[in-house]
This record gives C-alpha cells, sequence and structure tokens, in this order.
C-alpha cells in the first residue's frame, strides 16, 4: 500500500524536532555541572584559604581537615615586628572601620594558618592588670585565663590610650588566676635572661574614648607565671579548637583598677 504523499517527511521532522529537543537539554544539563563544578571549585579554595570566616572554620572541623595550631619554641617561632605601647597607637589609630576589619581578619586567618604566609605583629611592654577571669565555652579561646591589662611606662604611669587582653589557652580548665593590680611584663628590656614570649596580636578595637583594645596570645608556649609572690604558673598549650562564633575582645570595657601592684612577671620559667 502507497504511503500517503507527504507523511514521510512529517515523520522525520517530528523525529528532527525531538533531537534537537534532547541536544538543548543535554547542553542545558551539562552547563549546569560545569557551573556547579567551578562553584565548588571556588568554594573550596574560597573555606581553605579563609579558615578565619566562622562558615569555612566550621566546614573545615567538620571534615577534620583544619591544620592543627603549632606549639611553636624559641627556636622555630616566625620572625615578626614588637611593637610598645605607643608604635601600637600610632600604627592602628588611624585605621577606619573597614580598614580594621580587614586588618583583623588577616591577622586571626595568619594565626590559624601558623603564619605559612605572614609574618605576625607582636607585642610588647608593661601592662598594669585591671580584670582578669577563666575563659569559657563562650569566648574564642575555651580554656585558660585571660587579663585585662592598661599598658604603663618606665615610670609606672598609665598610658590609657592602650589597653590588651593577654589570654593564656590551656589544654583543660586550670585554677590559676591573674590579680587586679598585678603586672605583666611581656618581652621587655628587664626580662633579657628570661624565655620570650612572642605574643602575637589577634585582634584591634578601637573603643568611644579613643582607646584602642589589643587582643595578645603567646606563641611560645609551656609554662608561664601567673603570680611571682605565690610562686603560681600554668602550663599554655595551643588550643585544639577555637569558637570563632565567639567575639572579639574578649573582656568587657567596665573593667576598673584595683589592687596592689604585685609584679607578676608573665614568662617561662
Amino acid at each position: 500500500m502507497q504511503a500517503p504523499r507527504g507523511s514521510w517527511s512529517r515523520g522525520a521532522a517530528a523525529t528532527v524536532e525531538r533531537t534537537e529537543g534532547g541536544i538543548f537539554w543535554w547542553a542545558v544539563a551539562i552547563t549546569l555541572l560545569l557551573g556547579l563544578a567551578t562553584f565548588s571549585w571556588f568554594f573550596s579554595i574560597m573555606v581553605f584559604t579563609h579558615p578565619e570566616k566562622p562558615m569555612n572554620y566550621a566546614i573545615l572541623e567538620r571534615f577534620n581537615k583544619l591544620e592543627r595550631l603549632k606549639g611553636f619554641t624559641e627556636k622555630d617561632v616566625p620572625g615578626g615586628k614588637a611593637f610598645d605601647q605607643a608604635e601600637l597607637y600610632q600604627t592602628f589609630h588611624g585605621f577606619s572601620s573597614d580598614n580594621l576589619a580587614q586588618k583583623n581578619s588577616d591577622l586571626r586567618r595568619a594565626y590559624l594558618t601558623n603564619y605559612k604566609d605572614d609574618r605576625p605583629v607582636y607585642v610588647k611592654g608593661r601592662f598594669r592588670i585591671i580584670h582578669a577571669r577563666p575563659l569559657g565555652a563562650t569566648d574564642v579561646f575555651t580554656k585558660g585565663i585571660v587579663a585585662r591589662a592598661i599598658a604603663i611606662n618606665e615610670h609606672d604611669k598609665e598610658y590609657r590610650n592602650v589597653v590588651i587582653e593577654y589570654v593564656i589557652p590551656t589544654r583543660s580548665a586550670s585554677s590559676a588566676q591573674f590579680g587586679t593590680g598585678d603586672i605583666i611584663e611581656i618581652d621587655t628590656s628587664s626580662q633579657r635572661n628570661k624565655r620570650r614570649l612572642h605574643a602575637t596580636l589577634l585582634n584591634v578595637q578601637h573603643q568611644p574614648d579613643e582607646s584602642l583594645v589589643f587582643t595578645v596570645v603567646p606563641l611560645v608556649y609551656g609554662e608561664h607565671a601567673v603570680d611571682a609572690g605565690k610562686g603560681t604558673s600554668i602550663i599554655a598549650e595551643p588550643p585544639p579548637r577555637l569558637n570563632l562564633k565567639a567575639s572579639l575582645p574578649i573582656t568587657g570595657k567596665d573593667a576598673a583598677v584595683s589592687g596592689t601592684n604585685t609584679v607578676a612577671t608573665v614568662a617561662g620559667s
């Protein structure tokens, strides 16, 4: 039986249309997959290169990809410039809020990557404690102690434009504690015969009264004297993890100076 004229051409056209439609959707699917692969690649790079971001840090921790914080010694501690209180203020006072936020991000990233690509900013000088407390689960460092202290010069006069919070992280809870009014000495000239602490800067914050608060943590771990008079010390260790959802600075803004000026040189034994 002879097929009606034109029936073959109509069937062929339908087949071609179906084929072209299939190719189109395959092209869409491949494009989406390529886009997803590219996004995943860039996202992975962002996560690994910016562990200071809380979300990235949580992802790396979830998949056990966090770089362990190194327990430095005086022999292998990374080199960097040490700033006294006046140099700290002169350097950071003029930073805008955006520039300071970027600098803080850079400081934390350098710390979390063990200073592979960046040099640390070290802090030195004498500081009088106005507040101290143990660290807890809601802090960036969850175990150890922290002291908030005002800078003082060689004549024991306060340089109130500069406040530090000195963090000593530990692996377990400690009963050792700084005393209000005690003096923290960090890598001063009077400590030439003592182990240097290499207290690195992690965060800077402007205060309403134009002062600056600097969060610092020693890179050289081991035994640190807390109360020289009582012979109290604490064993500092690199923390296994940080709580990056917590805010910096750690300590409050309303600590008041009190107590006696007992010299409690914070240094290795």
